[in-house]
C-alpha cells in the first residue's frame, strides 16, 4: 500500500514540476514577444526620413515625365488631379500621415499649419545662413525640407523669365489662389510633414 502511495505522490509530483516548466516556457515566450510589439511603433528618424525621400522622388518624377510629354502646362494639369493622391499613396503605404506644406501656397489644401510654419521659418533662416536644412524629429513630427532646383522654376520661377507667360496662364486658371510664384534656385518651397497614426 504505502508503494502505491509513493508511486501516486511521485506521480503527481512530475506532472506539477512539468506544468510548472510549460508555464514558465509560456511566460518566457510571451516576455520575448512585448519587444516585437515595440519595435512595430514609431519608426525612427532615418526611416522617416526615407518615406519624406520617397514621396518627393515619387511627385519628381512623374512631373518630369509629364514635362517631357507636353510642356510645364501639362505638368500643372497632371499635378492639380494628382500631387495631393501620390502624397497619399506613400503614406497608405507606410501606414503614416505624410502632408506637402508651404507658407506660399499654389494650393490652399497644402497650407502649413502654425507649428509646420515655425520649422519653415527655421529652415528659410538656415538657407540664408548658407547652411542645406536637413530632417527634424520634433513633438512626434518628422519634417524634411522641399529645396527648389531649375526644374521646379518652370512652374515656381519669376513670371517673364524662368516661368513662361502660357504657363502662368495656366497656373492662374488651375489655382485661382496661387502664392507659389517668384522662387529661385535653392530657396524653401516648403515641407514635407509627417505623422505617425497611433
Amino acid at each position: 500500500m504505502k508503494k502505491v502511495i509513493m508511486v501516486a505522490a511521485g506521480a503527481i509530483l512530475m506532472t506539477a514540476l512539468s506544468c510548472q516548466k510549460e508555464q514558465t516556457q509560456v511566460t518566457e515566450n510571451t516576455a520575448t514577444e512585448i519587444p516585437a510589439e515595440k519595435k512595430q511603433g514609431i519608426p525612427d528618424e532615418e526611416i522617416l526620413k526615407n518615406y519624406a525621400t520617397e514621396a518627393q522622388q515619387l511627385l519628381g518624377s512623374q512631373l518630369k515625365q509629364k514635362i517631357a510629354e507636353g510642356g510645364p502646362e501639362n505638368a500643372l494639369e497632371f499635378c492639380n488631379i494628382n500631387a495631393i493622391p501620390l502624397t497619399e499613396s506613400i503614406s497608405k503605404k507606410y501606414k503614416v500621415t505624410i502632408k506637402r506644406v508651404s507658407d506660399q501656397y499654389r494650393n490652399p489644401d497644402n497650407a502649413a499649419n502654425p507649428s509646420e510654419l515655425a520649422v519653415i521659418t527655421t529652415y528659410k533662416a538656415m538657407l540664408a545662413a548658407g547652411k542645406m536644412p536637413e530632417g527634424l524629429l520634433k513633438d512626434g513630427y518628422y519634417y524634411s525640407p522641399i529645396v527648389t532646383n531649375a526644374m521646379c522654376l518652370q512652374c515656381h520661377g519669376t513670371p517673364g523669365k524662368e516661368l513662361a507667360e502660357k504657363t502662368h496662364l495656366k497656373i492662374k486658371s488651375l489655382y485661382p489662389q496661387d502664392k507659389a510664384t517668384g522662387y529661385g534656385v535653392d530657396e524653401l518651397r516648403g515641407i514635407f510633414s509627417i505623422a505617425v497614426n497611433p
